[in-house]
């Protein structure tokens, strides 16, 4: 079961950033549905690339999986092993280079999306006023504030030679946390306050009791520098 947890912690990291969406709905001008409607798309069209890509690679996979959890070093470049034996260089290469690219433009969006979550909590008050100034219509403090934390969290794993296991599974569990609050704000709203209208015991109080059972198990199988990140 340990091990299971521990695949769904990376199964994770594939799904995460459809909801960065959400940080820009005050930009909406088509109504918030379209918001709703934005994020299930995305996450909609994760789930089938993820799903079909997987697949495919376990087609083409030369190695099984029992050797290679037999010989982890090999498990990092299962994917390009699998594309040289079965396709040819020439892809190895294109996915290296667009996984670079992709990685930059994912980090611009994740930056974007930070700093406006940064910014709405300053206004709010949740956070120190300072975070939610702006310039040109920029929370540039906000967005100051999330690249170096960026870039904290970067060294920090950089000087570890784990790091970028640690530092996958600390963006992990801060996501589960928040979802996980998500969840409980999903029954406390619907289901306790009552503030939409009928109470809907699918929607507003199984599916997420049950989401939330799922991401505290995921989180206690979790590393113990992963669990104090999250639990802050």
């Amino acid at each position: 079961m340990s091990a299971l947890f521990g695949a769904v912690s990376i199964a994770v990291l594939s799904y995460l950033g459809f909801d960065a969406i959400a940080t820009f709905a005050e930009e909406i001008t088509a109504g918030s549905r379209q918001v709703a409607r934005a994020v299930l798309f995305c996450l909609g069209l994760a789930g089938v690339l993820f799903i079909a890509q997987t697949y495919l690679v376990a087609l083409l996979q030369p190695t099984s999986s029992a050797e290679l959890a037999a010989e982890p070093a090999k498990q990092g470049s299962a994917f390009y092993d699998a594309v040289d034996a079965s396709v040819g260089t020439w892809l190895h290469d294109l996915v290296a280079a667009s996984k670079a690219i992709g990685a930059a433009f994912a980090a611009l969006a994740g930056q974007a999306a930070a700093g406006r979550l940064l910014f709405a909590m300053g206004r709010d008050r949740r956070l120190p006023r300072a975070l939610s100034r702006t310039d040109s219509g920029v929370p540039r403090v906000a967005l100051l504030c999330a690249a170096l934390i960026t870039m904290v969290a970067g060294v920090w794993a950089a000087r570890r030679d784990d790091g970028l296991d640690q530092l996958v599974s600390v963006v992990d569990i801060g996501a589960l946390t928040a979802f996980t609050l998500l969840h409980a704000s999903v029954v406390g709203w619907f289901a306790l306050r009552r503030r939409g209208g009928a109470v809907s015991w699918w929607r507003h109080v199984l599916v997420p009791v049950l989401g939330a059972v799922i991401t505290i198990a995921v989180i206690v199988e979790a590393s113990r520098d992963a669990q104090v990140v999250g639990a802050v």
